[in-house]
């Protein structure tokens, strides 16, 4: 019982914390974001947009349902914003 629950941490945590751990990278100091963020960005939000697909069209519950949702809401969230300031930041230039 506890490798099925170590399983299903292991699916559930990129669309549980990483589309927002993404969301909060890019609220974080926004006028400078570096090629290192951006690439940690980009990242964590396309494993959160993945699990968060598979969990929302897997019909396992409606909680993780949710999950998928948010990992699917912040992860695209995320990237929009990089790609925001990163062409408000080359327009500055």
């Amino acid at each position: 019982m506890e490798s099925l629950a170590l399983a299903v941490a292991i699916i559930v945590a990129p669309a549980m914390f990483g589309g927002p751990i993404a969301l909060l990278v890019t609220l974080w100091n926004p006028t400078n974001i570096s090629t290192f963020r951006k690439i940690f960005v980009y990242t964590l939000a396309s494993l959160s947009l993945l699990v968060g697909c598979f969990l929302i069209f897997e019909n396992v519950s409606s909680g993780a349902r949710n999950v998928g949702i948010l990992g699917i809401a912040t992860g695209l969230f995320s990237i929009w914003r990089v790609r925001k300031l990163a062409s408000s930041n080359s327009s500055s230039h």
